[in-house]
């Protein structure tokens, strides 16, 4: 985020405190409780939003050269090699042969993959390099049983993939201009601190519904965020189908008198970008935390994936104790504080008397969040 932007942003929201308001949408936007608890709208969900739609799968350097990982959480195995010469790869991470999944986890890569279903050995390059009993399969081309490869993109520090073949991804497309913003932050540098994974009794959409407006930091983060960050005001923009909310500290009032030009918002303020469909990425003073959220077995389930990322690789103790206790801090505010409420939510949203909820005027980031998987299922 450049300075001109910052300063924008800070004007803004000096603004709003000088008129005790927030960022307003034009109206209240009333969404259907069955979007969060119908079987047939989480398949369609699956089908074209977490198989179609590019997926944020991690920063850069969780791909060093001559490394992999690997993702499933969307329930499609992905496999992410990067050479020793720096390509990027992707593909299904299952075997040709009877379907196992080839490699789990993550590591330095040897450049093969063996299946350990009936050992199968792939190369980086997805190629079938060896099959015990050969003889065995004689007549089919060993050039059609490469692993599938998928679509990849590394752009701005991160990496996005499709978990289906088809066309190239175009990742500024993707963020609808969030991108220049994110790439300002310089998320190529950044290192992999911590990840968690949970499960919790609530639809996926929840998820990135906790973290799309700060209305509700006072009454539940009383003591463990509102002592600390404001739920109003909030600042928020549209990037395409992905948003950008800025939350703000109470120490921002600590830079109004200050000359424009040593304005730095980045110090006072959590800016969170939502990445369509499931990811948040959150700016933190010294951090980067990306939360995503994966539909579990039914409407009534969710995956939930916290991780931390530091400028650089942590090397002493008292930076790992800092960033451990802000990892603590998100996930503990987030699982004891969210999502125990949103449980609750999610039981009531089954009660016949419920049949909508509703997003207030300062809660843009909702109505435009909702409004635009409306649109990416009716799309097909």
């Amino acid at each position: 985020m450049d300075h001109a932007t910052q300063v924008a942003l800070m004007q803004r929201i000096f603004g709003f405190l000088d008129a005790k308001t927030t960022e307003l949408a034009a109206a209240p936007y009333v969404n259907r409780v069955s979007t969060y608890t119908a079987p047939d709208r989480l398949e369609r969900e699956r089908r074209l939003l977490f198989r179609r739609e590019p997926l944020f799968l991690g920063l850069s350097r969780d791909a060093e050269p001559g490394s992999y990982f690997t993702r499933d959480d969307s329930g499609v195995p992905i496999l992410v090699v990067r050479s020793p010469a720096g390509e990027l790869r992707a593909f299904l991470a299952l075997c040709r042969h009877r379907g196992a999944q080839v490699v789990s986890g993550s590591g330095k890569s040897t450049g093969r993959f063996t299946c350990p279903y009936h050992g199968w050995t792939y190369g980086d390059d997805g190629r079938l390099l060896a099959q015990p009993c050969a003889e065995g399969f004689a007549g089919i081309d060993t050039a059609t049983l490469s692993l599938k490869p998928l679509p990849v993109a590394e752009r701005y520090g991160m990496i996005f993939a499709r978990a289906e073949p088809g066309e190239a991804i175009d990742v500024a497309a993707h963020l609808g201009g969030a991108e220049r913003e994110l790439e300002a932050l310089g998320l190529d540098r950044y290192v992999a601190f911590a990840r968690h994974e949970s499960e919790r009794a609530v639809n996926w959409k929840i998820v990135m519904d906790t973290f799309l407006e700060a209305y509700h930091v006072p009454s539940l983060h009383g003591r463990s965020l509102s002592p600390a960050i404001l739920g109003s005001p909030a600042a928020w923009d549209a990037f395409g189908r992905s948003s950008r909310m800025v939350a703000v500290r109470r120490s921002i009032v600590e830079a109004r008198p200050q000359p424009q030009s040593e304005w730095n918002l980045l110090e006072h303020a959590v800016v969170l970008y939502q990445l369509f469909p499931n990811t948040m990425l959150i700016h933190q003073v010294d951090h980067i935390e990306v939360v995503q959220s994966y539909p579990g077995a039914g409407p009534d389930s969710a995956k939930i994936v916290y991780s931390l990322y530091t400028p650089e690789a942590v090397t002493t103790d008292s930076a790992r104790r800092h960033f451990q206790t802000n990892f603590d801090v998100l996930v503990g505010a987030v699982e004891d504080e969210d999502f125990r409420i949103a449980e609750q939510m999610q039981r009531g949203f089954h009660a016949d008397e419920q049949a909508t909820v509703i997003y207030g005027r300062n809660e843009p980031g909702l109505a435009h969040y909702h409004r635009m998987i409306e649109a990416a299922l009716s799309a097909i």
